[in-house]
This record gives C-alpha cells, structure tokens and sequence, in this order.
C-alpha cells in the first residue's frame, strides 16, 4: 500500500488532506486558527472520530484519542503493524510491548490503508459498548 506524499512545505493541500480523512470515513474539520505557519504541515484540516483528533504531519496522520483496548489494539497491529504505529514508534513494537499492558491512545499513520483499519477499529470499538450499554438497560 503506498504511504501518504509528504505534504511538508507545500500550499493548497486542504483538499487532498479532506480526502484522505473522508476515504477513512473521519469526520473532517476545518479551522483557520490550525493554519499557523509553525508546523510542518500548515493546513486548516483536521479529523475527529468519537474522541480520537486527527492532525496531519509531512507523511503520516498523528492520532491521539481516549485508547483502544489492547485486545484490539493487538489485532489491528496484528495487520497493519509497520503502517499504523504505536506511538508513533519507527521500530513497530507491540501495544502490549510498549504500553505495557494499557490502552492504546497515540499512533502514526503511514497508509490510507492503515487510516482506514484505524478508524474501523474505532468505530468497531464504540459500536461494542454501545451495543453492551442497550443491552444492560434492557
């Protein structure tokens, strides 16, 4: 799967940014308080998706969310381990390996293929408890 271009340096990319959140199926915004000129990638996007913010850098999407439990975060590295890094991390250890054991809330992304498989681990992740909640109020 090709990695993302790197989008460092360069102008007019607020559009092919929104498509890459969309292709995921990540709810884009856009601000112009995010366009700054101090960071790498000077653009109004960003993504949320149920509490995960989604910013872009010169080739990769940093996400910071509330975690993903380690079961699933163990799956999705399992699959997409070199493109959806754990920290951000370039040597791809474990979740288990560098979280010890906790929940998952910090990842790179190299890949649409890899922001995808992310953002259905989310929304599978939400989808469960939502599914549990009705189930205990039932």
């Amino acid at each position: 799967m090709p990695s993302f271009p790197n989008m460092a340096g360069r102008q007019d990319i607020d559009d092919a940014l929104s498509a890459e959140l969309e292709a995921a199926g990540i709810v884009v915004h856009r601000s112009p308080i995010a366009k700054n000129g101090r960071s790498e990638v000077d653009t109004e996007v960003m993504g949320t998706l149920h509490g995960w913010l989604f910013k872009r850098a010169w080739r990769y999407w940093v996400a910071d969310g509330p975690g993903i439990e380690v079961a699933a975060a163990e799956r999705l590295h399992a699959t997409h381990g070199r493109e959806v890094r754990v920290a951000g991390h370039c040597g791809c250890p474990s979740p288990t390996e560098w979280f010890k054991g906790l929940a998952v809330g910090d990842y790179h992304v190299d890949t649409p293929d890899g922001l995808k498989a992310l953002a259905d681990t989310i929304r599978e992740l939400v989808g469960r408890a939502a599914l549990a909640k009705s189930r205990e109020t039932k």
